[in-house]
């Protein structure tokens, strides 16, 4: 076998990032099943003649053929094989999409085990997100964060009382919630803990008891209002669990403002032009 040879090596990949580099080459960052992240450059790909511009592409799966690099890889071929072309004409699948390949790049892990089990999840999710109506986007999404957070290990207790044990109480207003602890606690138990455990008061923050039912059951009947809520304690969580901000969750939140604003004010019309009881 000759020494190129060796350094070659074929594999399905999904692209989650391009960079531009130079006036005609990308640096990739690619993800396998096999070989978890994998930075690569894509020569001239921004020649209009180029070959290996559809590799380049955000969320594409193909089969490339690499040759090891020192600190870059060398894209040499790719055959495409699924490009998600219903993620691209709407915003909001193309937004969560793009958050989906945030967390591949940035919090999962790459030994082999993990990166085919990391690798799967993310393609199978991409399939559903363009596959579910449109009113079912937001509820799948979060579902996938969550399935997400317990498969990289980080799923926090939404469910119970970390201390006590005690179920959520459906009646009580919110609870209080450590993403360093991983796990909510009633306001009382939360005194007694900062007192004992000198976790720090900035550490907790009150979430409603209504957005912690809706994490357990996202495909309820539940407004916009409350979806963006739950939207947004996910990208705390994300923030906090793995200390990096990702940037597809602005564009998430951004988009989800806009929709969960025109449903109150629907709401609070309707309201207005029901008849006076007497």
């Amino acid at each position: 076998m000759s020494r190129m040879t060796a350094k070659t090596y074929t594999t399905e990949v999904i692209c989650l990032r391009a960079t531009d580099f130079g006036e005609a080459d990308r640096i990739l960052q690619l993800y396998s099943p096999e070989h978890g992240r994998i930075s690569a450059i894509a020569k001239g790909v921004k020649k209009q003649k180029s070959k290996l511009s559809g590799a380049c592409e955000l969320l594409n799966i193909s089969t490339v053929q690499l040759s090891k690099g020192k600190n870059l890889d060398l894209l040499c071929q790719y055959q495409p094989q699924e490009s998600f072309p219903g993620l691209r004409t709407d915003l909001l699948r193309l937004a969560y999409g793009m958050l989906f390949a945030e967390l591949l790049l940035y919090t999962a892990t790459d030994t082999e085990e993990d990166s085919e089990a990391f690798y799967g999840l993310i393609k199978e999710g991409l399939r559903l997100l363009q596959a579910c109506p449109e009113d079912g986007v937001v509820a799948f999404a979060l579902q996938y964060q969550l399935q997400w957070l317990e498969s990289a290990g980080y799923h926090p207790v939404l469910d119970a009382c970390l201390y006590t044990g005690e179920p959520l109480d459906d009646s009580a207003v919110y609870y209080c919630f450590s993403p360093s602890l991983g796990g909510i606690a009633t306001p009382a138990q939360k005194k007694r803990l900062q007192e004992s455990s000198g976790v720090a008061h900035s550490e907790w923050v009150n979430v409603s008891t209504s957005t912690l039912r809706l994490l357990r059951e996202p495909t309820g009947d539940w407004s916009w209002e409350q979806r963006l809520k739950a939207q947004r304690f996910l990208r705390y969580y994300f923030s906090r669990a793995f200390e990096r901000n990702l940037r597809a969750y602005e564009l998430v939140l951004n988009l989800l403002t806009p929709a969960a604003t025109a449903s109150a004010d629907l709401q609070s019309r309707e309201v207005a032009l029901e008849p006076t009881q007497v």
